[in-house]
């Protein structure tokens, strides 16, 4: 599907999508127009070497779902191309679609002092948001210039990584909570999953910086310095949430070794709990055994007491008092030292000292997040001018 908005010199407004108004536009040097490409079909494909004559490795790439972000600079001159532009590929975020199939949705971009051509397989809500405005006021949007309208593409496609970042956060404070008091396999599989978002993410928002870097140096020379100052605002949140991916991964890590400390301490309790089982029963083992001697009792060979205590209620009686004599006393040396009793006792630690060392962990975490949100950055002065 195509969209386009061509202003004109004396200040006419064209839809026309067909090739012949879009080559006309891009002849007239005094013609400003943006096209909007939404899941173009091969003839619609086509468009970008017939009309407008780009390079053919900018337009494969365009057909090659899943770019890495760059800037690439052609001064290639087509037919109808008479002067040089600049393709990029951004990668916008949504929360659905990262939380589902962990990607993000590639927009590319061929942008000169003219025109700005967009082209993107899916719907994209940064690219829908200016839409609605250029279809309300196409020649105001026209007017600031193409560098303001790429800003405002841009600007938009940054903000919808602060949900994901929140999404992220919420999840690693659940894990880190699940990973101490309740550390279940499927804990693990999480953590695993959590760490390749990241990494995802990582792999896509790096490159991007980087992209935003060259724009706000002057390295695209039709972008105007006043415009520059915004877009430094927005690399400003690139590198936030560079840092912020760079947290989370550590806190993943950190989940990690939660999990496993948590089912280290478990494995002890239980090792520990199995000992105590062991070494209370003994006494009875103890005592059983020694009634349990083949003495003869015969009176000219063997010791006559010993049958009649065998034999007697009082021998009975005796080695059940023995037993739990033994067996009291090993129960009360246990609960002096703090080996049975409530589970907080049994594991060896208080209550107030598991609270007190999870308070701990949980306020560094948050000096680490403190310490990227208060860093310095360029103060936004109003970016939503030029929207």
């Amino acid at each position: 599907m195509l969209r386009a908005f061509i202003k004109y010199e004396d200040g006419r407004v064209s839809r026309d999508t067909s090739p012949e108004a879009l080559a006309s536009a891009v002849r007239d040097p005094e013609a400003v127009f943006w096209l909007d490409m939404l899941k173009p079909t091969d003839e619609e494909y086509a468009l970008l070497d017939d009309v407008f004559g780009f390079h053919p490795l900018a337009i494969e790439d365009t057909l090659n779902y899943m770019q890495r972000p760059k800037i690439e600079s052609y001064n290639h001159v087509g037919d109808a191309c008479r002067q040089g532009y600049f393709y990029m590929v951004f990668h916008g975020p949504d929360l659905e679609t990262f939380r589902q199939r962990l990607r993000t949705k590639e927009l590319d971009l061929f942008v000169s002092e003219r025109y700005l051509v967009t082209v993107h397989e899916e719907v994209m809500k940064s690219v829908e948001a200016v839409l609605q405005r250029a279809e309300a006021d196409a020649a105001r949007v026209l007017d600031r210039g193409t560098d303001v309208l790429l800003h405002n593409i841009i600007d938009h496609m940054v903000d919808h990584y602060q949900p994901i970042l929140d999404y992220l956060q919420d999840a690693l404070d659940d894990l880190e909570e699940r990973a101490l008091t309740n550390p279940r396999p499927e804990v693990l599989t999480e953590i695993a999953m959590k760490k390749r978002e990241l990494l995802n993410l990582r792999r896509i928002v790096g490159p991007q910086r980087e992209v935003v870097a060259q724009l706000t140096r002057g390295d695209v020379p039709f972008i105007r310095e006043g415009t520059r100052v915004y877009l430094r605002d927005v690399q400003d949140h690139l590198i936030r949430t560079v840092e912020m991916v760079e947290l989370y991964r550590d806190l993943v890590l950190g989940a990690r070794d939660i999990y496993l400390s948590s089912i280290s301490n478990n494995l002890n309790h239980i090792m520990k709990v199995l000992t105590i089982i062991t070494v209370v029963a003994l006494p009875m083992t103890v005592v059983t055994s020694f009634f349990g001697m083949n003495f003869d009792g015969d009176p000219d060979r063997g010791i006559p007491v010993w049958r009649w205590f065998l034999n007697h209620t009082t021998g009975l009686v005796t080695a059940i008092l023995l037993i739990g004599g033994m067996m009291a006393g090993l129960f009360y040396m246990f609960w002096r030292k703090g080996w049975v009793g409530r589970g907080d006792r049994l594991m060896g630690v208080g209550k107030e000292e598991r609270d007190a060392a999870r308070e701990l962990a949980r306020s560094g975490a948050d000096d680490r997040r403190g310490s990227v949100s208060a860093a310095p950055g360029p103060v936004d002065t109003g970016a939503s001018v030029l929207r």
